[in-house]
């Protein structure tokens, strides 16, 4: 779980809440007495509160993985806020209780009482302050219609709502939720467990309460979790560490967290056993075997180490040889483009720590032990990689859409020629560029064939080019100043034409220059300045008189980085004629000062 974990510690009958610890003591509610019913029947959380931008979660997930120093709850300062919290809460409490005190009016009096600062630093000693007070439960209501509130609505996007008045009571009352049990409650937190904006504080919540309705509750939200709160829900199911729940959890997988892969791969490795799961023996399902060699290949591709580190890497925390064995095992009786992936990063992950050890930088033995045990596995893995692991690669490269980026990057780092073939064929087939992934994917597929030198790449590109990109519309629009806005229709085609442009420079073919002279003209920057890095190449001597009349035009280009680039084009083609445009570009626009200069110095 997060630094805000709350973990259970059952006290005796007099024990008093300990300062500095979540699990501060549980609230077990006799079945004769159930816990407050809320005044208001609980609801689920308004839809609105889960179409909200993402990045507001990542600021708050990312500030609460931050370590903070701990509070002193002996210290004067500390001590005097709790105690004037208590006296406070205590009035509250009766207020609620027997003064007639509304629940709204209750809460409006509540929040600003818990604003106080950093939650990862108060929450351990706020959670007791408040247990201490309201043992019984009285507030449970209050709790509950601010758990329901929503954040504020006008707070900037790269703003953390945890750490606004409301957000900070918010959370506050989503943990308090944990320590009182009831069906209703664990519905309502159950809710909350599918928001990213809430699914860190009603997740702990969950596995606090730990009972059956809590349990089908996390169940429930792994099924409609994504991104932080499908990294939430697995934190909840790694602190439950329960073997029942090792299926699901594996079933699951990485999916769904695009992104965060690597926050929900290390709980995972760390907690299920995955060499039973990655042998694919006693009946384990297809899925659930291949979802644990992704699992293995994220922690594998995450690694990092810095020797004289008390830090041991993630990968080295469980044992690294059985589960490089068990998949192995694995790969050889049921081969797919996934351990095929695992096993190439092993190897590669195998391959810097012995060059390291071998030179004596990592003394550290419980590295050099585990590393040391699976050298003798890796002659025959290396055997494997080259026949089915090879063609299972090419196999998820030609025909699984989520198998592409890795096996692209694992052929890419193998070489393999074969890939060529295949990625020239998806070039072929393409008939439309579907969004900004897709364009992107184009783009790597262009790389990845200019790393492997194959020249039929430029012809295909071509043909793409004038097949999906309407060149001539777009250089006859005018020429924009500023990027394109995000989001919009544009981009896509722009990264396929400026892919196609660096494709064309790599293999330096002279029979691209008219498209790469038409796109100079384009009415967006970024296809233009691919244009003129294309025409370095293309035309490097600038023998063909429309390149150099381009080069010069585009002295006058409304773009800064577009008129840089044109200045060391010219420069390159040693065009004399464009002293006189640079002298002026000069005058009129002395913060191109340095980029002329180096022209002039050269020209002249």
């Amino acid at each position: 779980m997060s630094d805000t974990s709350l973990e259970q510690t059952p006290p005796t009958d007099d024990e008093r809440p300990e300062f500095g610890s979540f699990g501060v003591m549980e609230i077990d509610v006799p079945a004769q007495v159930p816990a407050p019913a809320p005044s208001t029947v609980v609801e689920p959380t308004p839809p609105a509160a889960f179409k909200r931008s993402n990045r507001s979660a990542t600021v708050e997930h990312l500030a609460a993985r931050r370590t903070l120093p701990p509070l002193d709850p002996e210290s004067p300062d500390v001590r005097q806020t709790l105690s004037d919290l208590r006296s406070e809460l205590t009035i509250l409490v009766t207020d609620l209780r027997w003064g007639g005190t509304s629940v709204e009016a209750t809460v409006e009096r509540l929040t600003p009482l818990l604003d106080f600062g950093p939650l990862s630093q108060w929450i351990p000693v706020l959670i007791p302050t408040i247990l201490e007070i309201d043992r019984a439960g009285n507030l449970v209501p209050a709790w509950v219609k601010l758990a329901e509130e929503e954040d504020p609505a006008d707070l900037p996007s790269d703003a953390n709502p945890a750490e606004t008045t409301l957000g900070r009571a918010r959370r506050i009352a989503m943990l308090m939720l944990g320590y009182y049990k009831s069906p209703e409650l664990s519905k309502l937190l159950g809710k909350l467990a599918s928001d990213p904006h809430s699914s860190l504080y009603a997740t702990q919540s969950l596995v606090k309460q730990s009972t059956v309705a809590a349990l089908q509750e996390l169940v429930s939200a792994l099924k409609d979790a994504k991104g932080w709160a499908k990294v939430d829900v697995m934190d909840a199911f790694a602190t439950l560490n329960q073997s029942r729940f090792y299926e699901i959890m594996l079933a699951s997988g990485l999916g769904d967290a695009e992104g965060l892969e690597s926050y929900i791969a290390a709980p995972l490795y760390r907690t299920v056993p995955l060499a039973n799961y990655l042998r694919g023996e006693n009946g384990i399902a297809p899925r659930v075997r291949q979802q644990a060699a992704l699992v293995f290949a994220q922690v594998l591709q995450d690694h990092s180490y810095t020797p004289n580190e008390d830090t041991l890497p993630v990968v080295f925390e469980s044992d690294l040889p059985t589960h490089a064995t068990a998949l192995f095992e694995g790969a050889t009786r049921s081969p797919d483009w996934r351990n095929a992936v695992a096993l190439h990063r092993l190897g590669t992950l195998l391959g810097q720590y012995w060059s390291d050890i071998s030179r004596g930088i990592i003394p550290d033995a419980r590295i050099t032990e585990q590393v040391y045990a699976c050298l003798p596995l890796m002659p025959s893995v290396e055997q494997w990689m080259n026949g089915p692991g090879r063609n299972a690669l090419l196999d998820g490269l030609a025909n699984d859409d989520a198998a592409f980026l890795p096996c692209l990057k694992a052929l890419r780092d193998l070489r393999e020629p074969r890939t060529s073939g295949v990625l020239l064929a998806q070039l072929e087939r393409t008939s439309q560029i579907l969004d900004r992934d897709h364009a992107l994917r184009i783009g790597q597929m262009c790389d990845t064939l200019i790393q492997l030198g194959d020249r039929r790449t430029v012809a295909t590109m071509y043909q793409l080019t004038q097949r999906l990109i309407p060149v001539q519309s777009r250089a006859a629009r005018a020429r924009r100043s500023d990027n394109l806005p995000t989001g919009s229709p544009e981009i896509p085609a722009s990264i396929v034409y400026g892919a196609a442009l660096r494709t064309f420079a790599q293999f330096r073919d002279r029979g691209t220059l008219d498209l790469v002279l038409r796109a100079a003209g384009d009415f967006d920057p970024y296809v233009r300045t691919q244009a003129l890095e294309a025409l370095k190449n293309v035309d490097p001597q600038g023998e063909d008189p429309r390149s150099r009349s381009v080069a010069r035009e585009m002295l006058n280009d409304p773009r800064d980085t577009v008129v840089r680039s044109a200045c060391q084009l010219v420069a390159q083609y040693r065009d004399v004629e464009a002293i006189p445009l640079l002298s002026r570009l000069e005058e009129i626009h002395p913060e191109y000062g340095s980029s002329v200069q180096d022209a002039l110095r050269q020209l002249r």
